[in-house]
């Protein structure tokens, strides 16, 4: 009361006020000294008698920034409130200061080092683009090779860490989610669109100076981050096909343009980071055949698939196995492709996974395995010697639950069930016509498409 009367008398001079109590304080108290101002200034903000920005203009970088990180722990609210009143030379400091810790992946961050930069990133609100584009700068990768070249290997390490088992969350997921509501992606409110700006921000470094090549990892992060966030909050079924969208149409612009930057690489690791983490009954391997191969539903003309072509050749050695075996058996049958194949099932021999192109692996993480035998295993030989009574049993009708499969578990149906049931064998003539019967169906019904139906045939023959 007694600041509140001598202020509004104007005998009470704030200034003298904040320099008296930083002159007498001890560094290793400054903490406590900022959480008693805090307090204080709350209760006086009716009069701005006591405002934050006064104390933080008297207060050194080096001893504000441990006074923040304890104030973290002791009372978050108001590092809140002081974050918020940094000037711009002061949040500049914060924000390198505490980026450069967060982007070293290999290394945990302490908690309150990243709740610091997490608020840092809420003032720069207004201005996101340039806020990322600063962030992509922050590490730079190295220019000893050719740019698309220098982003498959940053791809495919880190393709390595989220299609595994060995990515945990941690700590940096609080800004990693963050930053990903800044996509519309991930928020339907934003304007800004993840494929647009990752295409946008590395053609215009590119443009300017080809030495300087911005570090894309953190994309990867946040995107990543971004559709887990969807799935935790229920959202992915609502987001899955806008997403794919974006990508789709970013890709078609990509090679209409023939860009070749490594920028094909980057939006096909969003779209197999996004079919990984959200499970609908869209799978990479049918996404990747309706953009790209099927000429029902392709949008690619001559041009935009011999530049398609031309840049999955140039990713092949860099790309990862599983991947690979999807890419290389949606391309099988297509006339044009031959050397590409060859090269595929060179490099899976290589990597000493099957090379066969035969079926589609369940998933990114396990790539199918050569094996020794192509009976498959007995669970799944029973599921299709399950279907092939029913079928006979219903006349020629398509069991409903092998149609709710396709639906439901559509990664399963074509990756496990369909091949089985192409090597599924039988001494009994009536269930081998069956199968061949059942295979029939299931091709007018379009649950095997174009290309899988000619493998059987081919077999067959």
């Amino acid at each position: 009361q007694e600041i509140r009367q001598l202020y509004k008398k104007l005998k009470f001079s704030s200034k003298t006020c904040v320099d008296y109590l930083v002159r007498n304080t001890k560094e290793s108290k400054t903490a406590s000294l900022l959480e008693l101002y805090y307090l204080l200034s709350t209760q006086l903000q009716d009069t701005l008698a006591l405002r934050l920005k006064l104390i933080l203009q008297d207060l050194s970088q080096t001893i504000l920034d441990r006074a923040l990180y304890e104030l973290l722990d002791k009372r978050e609210e108001a590092a809140k409130a002081y974050i918020a009143h940094l000037s711009s030379e002061q949040l500049n400091y914060f924000f390198l200061l505490d980026i450069n810790h967060f982007l070293e992946w290999s290394l945990t961050i302490e908690t309150e080092k990243t709740k610091r930069l997490f608020y840092v990133l809420n003032q720069y609100q207004t201005n996101r683009e340039a806020c990322l584009n600063r962030i992509l700068f922050i590490n730079q990768l190295t220019d000893q090779e050719p740019i698309p070249i220098v982003y498959y290997k940053a791809i495919e390490k880190t393709k390595r860490r989220f299609l595994s088992n060995r990515y945990q969350e941690n700590d940096k997921d609080l800004v990693l989610e963050y930053l990903s509501c800044w996509f519309f992606e991930f928020d339907h409110n934003s304007n800004l669109n993840i494929t647009e700006f990752t295409t946008r921000s590395l053609q215009s470094a590119f443009a300017i100076d080809s030495h300087t090549i911005p570090d894309i990892t953190v994309l990867f992060y946040i995107y990543s981050s971004g559709c887990k966030k969807l799935v935790a909050e229920d959202k992915d079924t609502l987001r899955i096909f806008d997403i794919m969208d974006s990508i789709t149409k970013a890709i078609l612009v990509l090679l209409d343009e023939s860009t070749d930057f490594g920028g094909l690489g980057i939006l096909l690791a969003f779209a197999q980071l996004t079919l990984h983490h959200i499970q609908t009954d869209l799978s990479y391997p049918t996404w990747f055949e309706n953009t790209f191969i099927s000429p029902k539903t392709s949008q690619l003309t001559k041009k935009m698939y011999t530049v398609f072509l031309k840049m999955l050749e140039e990713m092949l050695p860099y790309e990862l196995p599983s991947i690979l075996q999807i890419h290389g058996k949606a391309l099988l049958y297509q006339s044009n492709e031959s050397m590409l194949i060859v090269m595929i099932k060179a490099r899976l021999l290589e990597l000493g996974v099957d090379n066969s192109l035969k079926r589609y692996p369940t998933g990114f993480k396990t790539p199918l395995q050569r094996m020794s035998s192509t009976t498959a295993p007995t669970a799944i030989q029973d599921e299709v010697a399950s279907a092939i009574d029913q079928f006979i049993k219903k006349e020629g009708n398509i069991p409903t639950g092998l149609l709710q499969n396709f639906v439901f578990r559509r990664q399963w149906f074509i990756a496990t069930f369909l091949p089985a049931l192409f090597s599924w064998k039988s001494a009994d003539s009536k269930k081998k016509d069956a199968k061949l019967n059942l295979i029939k169906a299931l091709k007018e019904k379009e649950k095997i498409s174009e290309s899988m139906y000619k493998e059987f045939i081919n077999e067959k023959t």
